[in-house]
């Protein structure tokens, strides 16, 4: 049995030799096109880093990827703000990253050591405010009154490290340069509440402010969530799996019933909490 210190040491393993060898995918847009609209035409090819998307990736599936395949595309979409087709060819370069011929070749402790060697890092989310100055040309027979009612908005980024994911309209607002967290949008809607929640309650008890969240991995077992409390006597908790996120509710009155690991029944109410004091005691009249 062959044993590795550390990636960089591991020369004949099919670890990553060092944490500067990167993951590339080489990834080529296309648009719909041709006499009937379903002909991907090639637009061009880009060289993409996708080493922290791949390490994040369950090692099962990683040893199954296949190019230019729904898995693979994914990776590229999630990497380029593209809406048309296109294709991923990317296991040539995860063999060269683990020194292997093929990704069926790479063993769970080898992927295991390169995710800890490189620390991969999930994308971040966030929300900003902005104002935008809007010309409309008014034809004839046209309503200048609801000219720009119901204006359609697309955004893009310069940086293609940035992707803008949602763009809708707004009323205008004193707090439009102030960059704020916002949730994944990939993620179920209430681990998207509970990343924009400061308090939580649970069968409407006492408010929450504080609890342990963990990666969400696509695993129904895995234990997203756990809160734990006291009333001065006795200590509670809940932990909540991502089947049980999965297959919660909301009801009319944005309550989340879901079950936890005991199999209890219970639902969790959302808030957004704001300190006070003399500096915003105007804005709460």
């Amino acid at each position: 049995m062959q044993t590795i210190d550390t990636p960089q040491q591991a020369v004949s393993s099919n670890v990553a030799q060092s944490n500067e060898k990167r993951i590339l995918a080489r990834v080529v847009l296309q648009a719909w096109g041709g006499r009937k609209g379903d002909d991907a035409i090639f637009v061009e090819e880009k060289i993409v880093d996708v080493t922290d998307a791949v390490l994040l990736l369950d090692h099962d599936l990683v040893v199954e990827l296949e190019d230019s395949t729904d898995q693979t595309d994914d990776i590229g979409h999630g990497h380029l703000d593209h809406s048309g087709p296109l294709e991923v060819y990317v296991t040539s370069s995860i063999c060269e990253f683990f020194g292997v011929d093929s990704v069926e070749e790479i063993t769970a402790t080898a992927f295991e050591q390169a995710r800890c060697a490189v620390n991969p890092k999930r994308p971040e989310y966030v929300r900003t405010i902005v104002e935008m100055e809007v010309t409309a040309k008014v034809l004839p027979g046209g309503d200048r009154n609801t000219a720009l009612d119901d204006l359609s908005i697309e955004v893009a980024s310069p940086s293609e490290n940035v992707i803008v994911t949602r763009a809708q309209r707004m009323k205008p607002s004193a707090d439009r340069a102030l960059v704020l967290p916002a949730a994944d949008p990939s993620l179920p809607r209430f681990m998207q509440l509970m990343t924009l929640s400061n308090a939580i309650s649970i069968d409407d008890g006492a408010l929450l402010t504080d609890w342990t969240r963990s990666a969400w991995i696509g695993e129904p077992t895995n234990e997203v969530l756990r809160f734990a409390w006291t009333d001065g006597e006795l200590d509670y908790s809940v932990t909540l799996t991502e089947d049980g996120v999965q297959t919660g509710r909301f009801d009319d009155k944005g309550r989340f019933f879901t079950t936890d690991t005991e199999g209890t029944v219970l639902f969790v109410r959302f808030f957004k909490v704001e300190s006070i004091g003399p500096s915003n005691l105007q804005s709460l009249h």
